[in-house]
């Protein structure tokens, strides 16, 4: 039994510019979860560590951040743990590459990085495994990082790693390093340790392909990540273990404030299972009571405490008590007129669906919403 070690997307460096003067501790905090990724693999036994790209946010690093991947890798090395690692979108393979500057496999002798333009292989006997990769040479290219693999040596199990988008019709950009479903059956490999993608994610291929996320909440990420720990039998059979390390979390919600009776009632709502490690997206929508009047700045600025970070984005209009016609407006008054005449035969709740409706028809008529955002 083979046990690996996957992970991606770890992005020491980043900047966190969006959580003002907590960015600083969320930095902090990247290095901290690297750390338990090291520590996990060391916990779990694992064979090999893979890192799938972007171990880095970008080529301009901190020395103290070189100096922890360096203690890092060399800590897995003292506990006779291989490392296999590609360079990704944020720390591609260019001219300016940390990967050029700093010579990591001269001071980890347990590492692999691959820098070879085209895909290439490091076969490791003991484990009778091979591990392929190629880097990304820029941040955008249309060039599959797939192309050109395949197996190439005799060893019994064979695992690749690669920093790209699955293709997905009308949502992948061309340009995104794209890969195909078809390219990862055509590879053969036993396992693909994917980056990229901040979320835990299996391709929906016949052969075992899966993006681990993030350990660590990043900025734009919406879904948890995590590591994978990989287990691959002699017999080729695959068990993927998702495993969450990351400290933070991020969750998105939506409050209808045709519900909500008051500002407190609001407050209430928006800081429902806060705390110090949530960054918490709300959206406020709806047709709220002419009293109730919101100012998202000042709600961030009250509950913001409360959370790593708090973003409030009101969608929601107030009211018309009583919505009248405009003789220039035809269109408009006969909608009027069909939704009174709506409300007028219906009861229940039908009559209070086609009242909301009059009010967010109006809305939209008199170019206070935006279709697509709030309906």
């Amino acid at each position: 039994m083979l046990k690996i070690l996957h992970t991606a997307d770890i992005h020491l460096g980043a900047k966190f510019s969006g959580l003002g003067e907590k960015g600083v501790s969320q930095r902090e905090q990247l290095r901290t979860t690297f750390k338990n990724v090291i520590a996990t693999a060391i916990a779990e036994r694992v064979n090999i560590v893979l890192i799938a790209g972007d171990l880095f946010d970008s080529n301009q690093q901190p020395q103290k951040n070189i100096d922890l991947v360096i203690e890092q890798l060399n800590l897995l090395g003292s506990n006779n743990i291989p490392v296999c690692l590609i360079p990704g979108t944020h720390d591609s393979l260019d001219s300016s590459s940390v990967y050029r500057k700093v010579d990591f496999e001269g001071k980890c002798s347990n590492l692999k990085v691959f820098t070879d333009e085209n895909v290439s292989c490091k076969e490791y006997p003991s484990l009778d495994l091979t591990v392929y990769g190629k880097p990304n040479l820029s941040n955008r290219s249309s060039m599959s990082p797939l192309k050109g693999l395949r197996r190439s040596t005799s060893s019994k199990l064979h695992i690749a790693m690669a920093h790209g988008s699955l293709y997905i019709p009308e949502k992948t950009a061309q340009d995104d390093h794209v890969f195909r479903l078809e390219e990862v059956e055509a590879a053969g490999m036993d396992y693909l340790a994917l980056g990229h993608w901040h979320r835990v994610y299996r391709c929906p291929a016949g052969r075992q392909a899966w993006y681990s996320g993030p350990p660590e909440w990043i900025s734009g990420q919406t879904e948890k990540g995590g590591v994978l720990l990989v287990s691959l039998s002699d017999g080729g059979e695959v068990k993927v273990d998702p495993k969450m390390l990351g400290l933070r979390d991020y969750g998105e919600v939506e409050i209808d404030v045709g519900e909500v009776q008051d500002l407190p009632m609001l407050k209430a709502r928006i800081s429902e299972g806060a705390n110090q490690n949530l960054v918490r997206k709300v959206t406020l929508r709806g047709l709220r009571d002419a009293e109730l009047i919101v100012n998202a700045e000042e709600l961030e600025g009250e509950l913001g405490e409360k959370f790593l970070h708090l973003s409030v984005m009101d969608r929601s209009h107030p009211k018309s008590e009583e919505v009248t016609e405009d003789e220039e407006r035809l269109i408009r008054n006969g909608f009027i007129r069909l939704m009174k005449r709506q409300i007028q035969s219906s009861e229940g709740e039908q009559r209070e669906i086609a009242e909301s409706a009059l009010q967010y028809g109006v809305a939209l008529l008199d170019g206070k919403l935006d279709a697509k955002e709030d309906l």
